[in-house]
């Protein structure tokens, strides 16, 4: 199957038409005319969908590497995706199984910034939700939570008794007062008792 030049008119029209349903089912087989199943046969949907599967078949071969074009050129759209699918299945259940052990192993030390500690958490959460490992809103502020020292234990007792309820941004900027508010008391107690210490 040859790809059609880009300035054809077909192949922007993928960027506006919807086609997206040439990768979730295959194109049918035409019946034998003699059937009863040829009666009822839309011919020109059929040519419809064989016409759009081409032009998505271009569009994707084009964003392959040579290789995978190789492996690919003779596959209309939805043969494409499974084979693609298959390829790379085992992969994705590699980085998905090292994610989440970093993910798991994430521990905040007395003295680390929590800001740099939840958003390196937060990243690793949103590449899991980029291969389809969506962890559920609590689970992900529970890991976070579960993650931090002794010193932000007033902190997680606050949280869970009044059940708050937050996204993962704006958990992260209360973490990052908090912190910020324990060392001005910190501050304070250290100045004070220095003070004492010289009368």
């Amino acid at each position: 199957m040859n790809c059609r030049n880009e300035e054809d008119e077909g192949l922007p029209a993928i960027m506006h038409d919807k086609v997206e349903y040439v990768l979730d089912k295959p194109i049918g087989v035409i019946p034998n005319k003699e059937s009863l199943e040829f009666a009822t046969f839309d011919v020109e949907a059929h040519q419809k969908h064989i016409d759009n599967a081409s032009d998505a078949q271009c569009v994707m071969l084009s964003s392959m590497s040579l290789e995978l074009q190789r492996q690919h050129e003779h596959m209309f759209p939805y043969e494409m995706l499974k084979h693609l699918e298959s390829l790379y299945a085992s992969q994705a259940q590699t980085m998905e199984y090292e994610m989440l052990r970093d993910l798991f192993k994430c521990k905040l030390h007395d003295g680390g910034k929590v800001s740099e500690h939840v958003l390196k958490m937060i990243g690793l959460i949103e590449r899991l939700a980029s291969i389809r490992t969506v962890l559920p809103a609590n689970v992900s502020t529970n890991l976070i939570l579960q993650s931090l020292p002794s010193s932000f234990e007033n902190f997680i007792v606050n949280f869970n008794m009044n059940n708050t309820k937050v996204g993962l941004p704006e958990l992260h900027n209360m973490l990052k007062t908090y912190e910020s508010s324990t060392a001005k008391v910190k501050s304070v107690l250290m100045v004070s008792s220095s003070a004492k210490s010289l009368k």
